[in-house]
């Protein structure tokens, strides 16, 4: 269902898409930069490293499980925009 403007109840409305921020926050947390943190802290702490890498694939396995679009559905936020009237609004599905 095409969402409606709230304001001028118009149909010309598009999603409004942000990539950088997506894509910061996954580099943030992949699964290279989880295990690369669970080794750091195996060392300090002197704790062998192996245990570092399966703490950190584990977590980013489950990070990238609990990121999948298809996992919460109904709690994903888009933001639209209208062409008519310019104005910007929250459409909760």
């Amino acid at each position: 269902m095409k969402p409606v403007c709230p304001r001028c109840q118009s149909l010309a409305v598009y999603e409004m898409t942000d990539g950088t921020h997506d894509r910061l926050i996954d580099e943030l947390l992949s699964p290279t930069a989880m295990i690369g943190l669970g080794i750091s802290l195996c060392k300090t702490f002197k704790i062998h490293p192996v245990f570092g890498v399966i703490t950190g694939t584990a977590i980013a396995t489950l990070i990238e499980m609990a990121q999948s679009k298809n996992a919460l559905p109904l709690l994903i936020n888009k933001q639209y925009r209208c062409d008519e009237c310019t104005h910007v609004f929250t459409a909760f599905n």
